[in-house]
C-alpha cells in the first residue's frame, strides 16, 4: 500500500486466483498512465534469464520503481533439460537473485516447484515469500473467510464463518466458491 517494496518477491501456494490478484497489486503500485513504461509481465516458459535481467535493468520512467512480474516462474527456475547451456543460464539467474537492481521489484509467481533445487532454495532465501492459498488449520480458514467476506462486501456472523469452514474444509477453492455462493444468494435476496 505504501509503495515501498523489496527487490524480490516469490508468490507460492495452491490458489492461482490469489497469486494472480497479489501479482496485480504489485503492478497497481505504478500509476495507471505509467504502467506501459514501468511494468513488465513476462512468462517463465518463453523468456531467458537475459530477458529478465534486461527488463529489471531498465530504469523506471517518471515512477519510483519498475515492476517485473514473471508468471509461471517455475519454468524459468528449472531448466527443461540438463546441459552446459542450462547450467550457465542457472548461474546467471543465481547472480541476478544475489544482486537484483534496487530500482526494480521482481515478482516470481510460482506454480509447483521442486523445492530441493539450488535455484529455488536461493530464491527462498533472497526473496520475500508470500504464500497464497495454504491454510494450515480451521482458525486460519476462518480468518481468511472473514477477511475475504469483508472484501466482497458480504458480512458474515461467526457461526456462518464456522459453518462454511466446516463444510468446505481447508480447501481454498472450495472456501472461495462457498463465499461466492453466499454473495450470490445475498444479491438475489436483495432483488
Amino acid at each position: 500500500a505504501s509503495g515501498e517494496t523489496a527487490p524480490l518477491y516469490m508468490l507460492i501456494g495452491d490458489d492461482e486466483v490469489e497469486k494472480s490478484a497479489v501479482a496485480d497489486e504489485f503492478a497497481d503500485m505504478v500509476e495507471e498512465g505509467l504502467r506501459a513504461f514501468n511494468v513488465d509481465r513476462l512468462y517463465g516458459w518463453e523468456i531467458k534469464v537475459d530477458d529478465l535481467v534486461r527488463a529489471t535493468a531498465t530504469l523506471p520512467m517518471m515512477a519510483p520503481r519498475r515492476v517485473v512480474v514473471i508468471m509461471e516462474a517455475e519454468k524459468l527456475l528449472i531448466p527443461k533439460r540438463e546441459s552446459e547451456a542450462a547450467e550457465e543460464e542457472l548461474r546467471r539467474l543465481e547472480e541476478f537473485l544475489k544482486a537484483p537492481p534496487p530500482h526494480a521489484t521482481t515478482v516470481f509467481v510460482c506454480g509447483s516447484v521442486d523445492q530441493r533445487r539450488r535455484t529455488f532454495k536461493l530464491l527462498m532465501k533472497e526473496a520475500h515469500v508470500v504464500d497464497c492459498g495454504t491454510i494450515g488449520d480451521a482458525v486460519d480458514a476462518e480468518r481468511w473467510v472473514k477477511a475475504r467476506a469483508g472484501t466482497l462486501g458480504v458480512p458474515l456472523e461467526a457461526a456462518a464463518v464456522k459453518a462454511l469452514v466446516q463444510r468446505a474444509g481447508l480447501d481454498m477453492v472450495r472456501l472461495r466458491a462457498g463465499l461466492e455462493r453466499v454473495k450470490q444468494r445475498r444479491l438475489e435476496a436483495d432483488d
